[in-house]
């Protein structure tokens, strides 16, 4: 019974599963705080001063670093702080002195659940980092040791730098926990922050300045609240303790507690961190009483080494912001061992003990495969991944389509990876297939070769980016479903990728396809004997593309790689070229697409999206080779950020066009940790044209050279469901040139109206 009660804790799955109501604090009395303040505000010159100085005095004024990190992480019950639980136990021990006979079963396991949590944690890790800085960008650690009770898969040490790496020295805006915080020591924070002088510590050559800090009434923004030490030599800062101020989604609560040490060049150097996360209200039942262990995760960072003088080269530098390079158990162990700060406790050494032997019998590192494998949409079954969006399809030509796709994953092959889909249409009742096999030559540059064949309905006028982003959540997958025009496009190809620099990816892609319209169309000519029929057409192009995306984070291990948010535009920019007579290839021409995208973050004013799209072709084609808009209407839907809420599918076509979609989030309205609704502001608009629209027969459509214009606005957050899954609603509405007007359509037709939802950590 114990093995499963802690089997189940040590999993976040089951964690989040399980949600519990709080009840109040028995042991714990109410002290009502009385402020007195004056005018003058004592702490204000001397945060005045602290910003002003902190890009000096911190460790990334100097010119280049290195230092070497201690870190180790512990998940467990949290049983000391639980009041409900301590009082049980209280009870518990008065009874067994007295009556030991009136313990039940159920009790007895109550008692051991609380012997267990002080005895062991559920999860223990510890890893070394080597750690490298030079200006003005360049971040690289590097995972040299680790030791994870159960999981041998360096994934999670990798993890654990990445949420490590926060500084308040370093930015206007602290990213911790997936979520963008302002700090309270950046430029215009005395507008938005409060700060209150709490204490002075006077020393002999020194006075630390201890001052509180929080949100002012009535601003609201992603903010922290806590305390700062702040020297008066040179006004720079020396600990900070901080928390999240508002509610998040997840109900996740954390605590940052970081100690900074003069070098001496004078620069301050982050040399201890601690991170506290509470699962406040998830937790696994003890008792059927009501009793529950909270989870937590708690982490250390001890930092040493610091060299500042010795200069690095930029070879020493990987691809990746965070690698792993381990040696075997015995080095790894060694290394450990040199730099742990302090012996490992009998609490640490008995959580690995008993979790190594747990993970061996629940085979916990192919459940954390499994994990990395869902993360990019697939369902692990064994050696195969189960392509979800391909069982259940919808779209106007076929109506629904079943299917299946299966592809191999790592369990199988490191190196080589094959797989494909196939489904069939109801409406048009035809099988469509494809198959694809890849080779993944160096993993940590994304360096792969993929050969495709396919036999699939195509968009017309579809326009493919290398995109690494795509999920159920982004809105592309259900306006697919909008589609009305496709071709059957029987298609042989191939692709090949690399990183050529840390923010430079690019890739060469060429393919054949012989095609035929489903809808009746003809290109030029009239139809033969003015008779509606599809149309043919063979088509041979070779592309090259780059994206570029400076000061993106990537990092990884050997088997699986994440991507942060760049805080710059990220460019895709690709150049196609169409051969005539190549494999009967009908058509010469040049195309050339970008895609720009840009998320900036507001102090207090939440944070604003940026997508542009732009297409060129030089010459006319046939309408599947040209350019379509990003149509998503449907009266009542879901919510996409990069496509056109009003615009049919297939209503505009083009040889060129730009369009831009911006997107402003102004996050909380209010400082009520229940409820607070995000207000979401939308502009869509784009400019097109067509050099010769008569040569395109038997198809209805319009060209953009007046504009087209829409506007929306969503409510985030309005139904909140155990704090893991949020929706909202809201409208758009179109207008200027292209709006519809009346008798042929109703003023309602100019509306659609949005269901949005979002999860944990949704960017």
């Amino acid at each position: 019974m114990l093995k499963k009660i802690v089997f189940l804790t040590f999993l976040f799955n089951s964690l989040y599963q399980t949600s519990y109501s709080q009840t109040p604090d028995t042991l714990r009395g109410t002290l009502r705080e009385v402020e007195v303040t004056t005018k003058y505000n004592p702490a204000i010159p001397i945060i005045k001063k602290t910003i002003q100085n902190r890009n000096k005095n911190g460790q990334f004024a100097n010119e280049h670093f290195t230092y070497t990190a201690y870190q180790k992480m512990c998940f467990t019950g949290d049983i000391g702080r639980d009041s409900v639980l301590l009082n049980r136990v209280m009870q518990m021990t008065d009874t067994l002195h007295t009556d030991t006979a009136s313990f039940s079963k159920k009790d007895s396991n109550f008692l051991k659940t609380v012997e267990f949590f002080e005895r062991q944690h559920l999860f223990f890790m510890e890893s070394v980092t080597k750690n490298y800085f030079k200006k003005p960008a360049k971040n690289y650690e590097k995972v040299i040791a680790h030791r994870t009770a159960g999981l041998k898969d360096p994934l999670v040490s990798i993890y654990l730098a990445k949420l490590q790496t926060v500084n308040f020295y370093q930015t206007d805006m602290l990213e911790i926990l997936e979520s963008p915080y302002v700090n309270p020591i950046s430029q215009n924070a005395l507008t938005i922050y409060d700060f209150r002088l709490k204490e002075k510590i006077v020393r002999e050559t020194d006075t630390l300045f201890v001052i509180s800090f929080k949100p002012q009434k009535n601003a609201h923004f992603k903010s922290l609240e806590g305390t700062i030490w702040v020297s008066s030599q040179n006004f720079a800062f020396t600990k900070i303790e901080a928390t999240q101020f508002d509610k998040e989604i997840a109900d996740m609560k954390f605590f940052i507690v970081q100690e900074y040490e003069k070098q001496p060049n004078t620069t301050y150097f982050l040399k201890d961190m601690s991170v506290r996360v509470n699962f406040r209200n998830v937790g696994v039942g003890v008792t059927s009483g009501g009793v529950y262990v909270r989870p937590i995760i708690f982490s250390e960072k001890k930092i040493m080494d610091i060299d500042y003088e010795t200069r690095i080269k930029n070879s020493e530098f990987g691809f990746a912001d965070i690698d792993e390079d381990v040696g075997d158990d015995a080095e790894q162990k060694k290394i450990l061992e040199t730099y742990r700060p302090t012996a490992l406790t009998d609490k640490e050494t008995n959580s690995l003990l008993l979790v190594d032997s747990l993970g061996g019998e629940y085979k916990l590192d192919k459940k954390l495969e499994s994990l990395k494998i869902l993360i990019t949409g697939k369902l692990p079954v064994t050696f195969l991944n189960v392509d979800l969006t391909q069982i259940l399809y919808f779209n106007n030509t076929e109506a629904a389509r079943l299917g299946m796709g299966v592809y191999t994953n790592d369990r199988l092959s490191k190196i080589v990876n094959f797989g494909g889909f196939f489904g069939y249409g109801f409406r048009d009742k035809k099988w469509k297939w494809g198959g694809e096999l890849g080779f993944n030559i160096v993993r940590s540059r994304e360096f792969k070769a993929t050969f495709y064949y396919y036999s699939n309905l195509i968009e017309n006028g579809r326009t493919d980016f290398y995109n690494r982003d795509y999920t159920l959540f982004s809105g592309e997958f259900y306006r697919s479903w909008l589609f009305k025009r496709f071709y059957r496009s029987h298609a042989v190809g191939a692709v090949v990728q690399s990183k050529l620099t840390r923010w430079l990816t690019g890739y060469v892609s060429a393919f054949y396809s012989d095609n035929k319209t489903v809808f009746n169309y003809s290109f030029q000519t009239p139809f033969v004997g003015e008779t509606p029929s599809p149309y043919s057409f063979q088509d041979f192009y070779v592309k090259v593309g780059a994206r570029l995306s400076f000061g993106e984070r990537f990092w990884g291990a050997d088997k699986y790689y994440f991507h942060s948010i760049s805080p710059y535009p990220v460019f895709i920019i690709q150049y196609s070229k169409g051969f005539k007579g190549v494999f009967n290839s009908g058509f010469n021409y040049n195309r050339v697409d970008l895609k720009m995208t840009y998320r900036k973050n507001w102090k207090i004013l939440g944070f604003t999206n940026l997508t542009l799209f732009a297409g060129f072709v030089d010459r006319s084609l046939p309408a599947p080779l040209l350019l379509n808009q990003r149509a998503g209407f449907y009266q009542i839907g879901l919510d996409g950020a990069d496509h056109y809420g009003t615009m049919r599918a297939d209503e505009f076509l083009s040889d060129k066009y730009v369009t831009l979609f911006i997107r402003h989030n102004f996050g909380r309205m209010t400082q009520n940790k229940k409820f607070s609704p995000r207000i979401i502001v939308s502009q869509g608009m784009g400019f097109g044209g067509l050099k010769n629209p008569n040569a395109h027969i038997g198809i209805d459509f319009k060209t953009m050279e007046k504009g087209y214009f829409e506007s929306g606005l969503m409510i985030g957050d309005l139904l909140v469901i155990k704090s893991v899954l949020s929706f909202g609603v809201g409208a758009f509405v179109r207008y200027g040139a292209y709006y519809l007007s009346k008798p042929q359509h109703k003023t309602i037709d100019n509306f659609a109206f949005k269901v949005s939802f979002r999860v944990p950590f949704e960017r």
